[in-house]
């Protein structure tokens, strides 16, 4: 016999003997009632996959699905700080985007209760905190972000247009602004 032969021979037992131990364990111990239906709900889409579809949501305006998809992930377990920090601002920006301004500024807070120096949360709850005429808030926030990320240039051009806001508005910016003290209710 030559070595194909005797390798397709010991394919063909291991595969018999793999489909029979396959039948003998199903046989003794059978799978649970309806564990077909209960299968695919266990599997859940990576995190990467799941970042993916809130974000395509998110960009065709369906920002209900969108924010369901990043609350989902909030609620995973084992995540790390800054995966759930990332959650919350995404979470935001949708409710920014559907109009819940005050929502968003929650979930951008939450987002720092995560992680404090998150400069891009900052920024985003002082842009919506601006929407909402909470000036003095909006400018410690803006200040903030361009404190920790002063190359950024966006920063920069936003707290500059809220000085001058705040100043055709007759409010001195406090040059010196304490940190924001937002309290988001519990989910």
């Amino acid at each position: 016999m030559n070595a194909g032969a005797i390798w397709k021979k010991i394919l063909g037992f291991s595969l018999c003997l793999g489909l029979g131990l396959a039948w003998a364990m199903g046989a003794f111990f059978p799978a649970p009632v309806g564990a077909q239906a209960v299968a695919p709900q266990l599997q859940q889409p990576s995190l990467v996959e799941s970042v993916e579809r809130g974000y395509l949501a998110h960009r065709r305006g369906d920002y209900d699905q969108a924010i369901e998809i990043y609350t989902g992930i909030i609620r995973r377990r084992g995540l790390s700080v800054k995966e759930r920090a990332v959650s919350y601002l995404l979470r935001g920006e949708a409710k920014r985007d559907k109009g819940d301004l005050e929502e968003a500024v929650y979930d951008f807070t939450r987002a720092l209760n995560q992680w404090p120096d998150y400069p891009q949360a900052i920024f985003f709850r002082g842009q919506v905190l601006a929407k909402l005429d909470r000036l003095n808030e909006a400018f410690a926030d803006l200040a903030k972000a361009v404190e920790l990320d002063p190359d950024r240039e966006s920063y920069q051009t936003n707290l500059a247009l809220l000085k001058k806001r705040m100043q055709t508005d007759g409010l001195t910016p406090n040059e010196n602004p304490e940190q924001v003290q937002i309290t988001p209710p519990l989910e």
